[in-house]
């Protein structure tokens, strides 16, 4: 059965490091991530962050201005203008 929905999605953008980071669980508990899954270090840096029984809880993507889409990028921008900006 394929079912197609649209959920809330959050999103984090780091112009200055061009990094973006989609959260798949959110918030991620401090020490949550226990290992990092790279792939595709050729084309650019793609990395899974996973808890300690392998599921996903997010998807960061470096060089971000490359990979995605600028409607994308933007609008996490300016969704995060009235926010108070957090300290990694």
């Amino acid at each position: 059965m394929y079912i197609k929905a649209r959920i809330p999605l959050v999103c984090s953008y780091d112009s200055e490091a061009d990094a973006a980071f989609i959260y798949l669980d959110h918030p991620i508990a401090s020490g949550a991530a226990k290992q990092t899954i790279p792939f595709n270090p050729a084309d650019g840096m793609f990395n899974l962050d996973a808890d300690a029984e392998g599921r996903i809880l997010g998807l960061e993507i470096l060089d971000a201005r490359r990979h995605l889409p600028p409607a994308f990028l933007q609008a996490i921008l300016d969704s995060s203008k009235d926010r108070v900006q957090e300290t990694p």
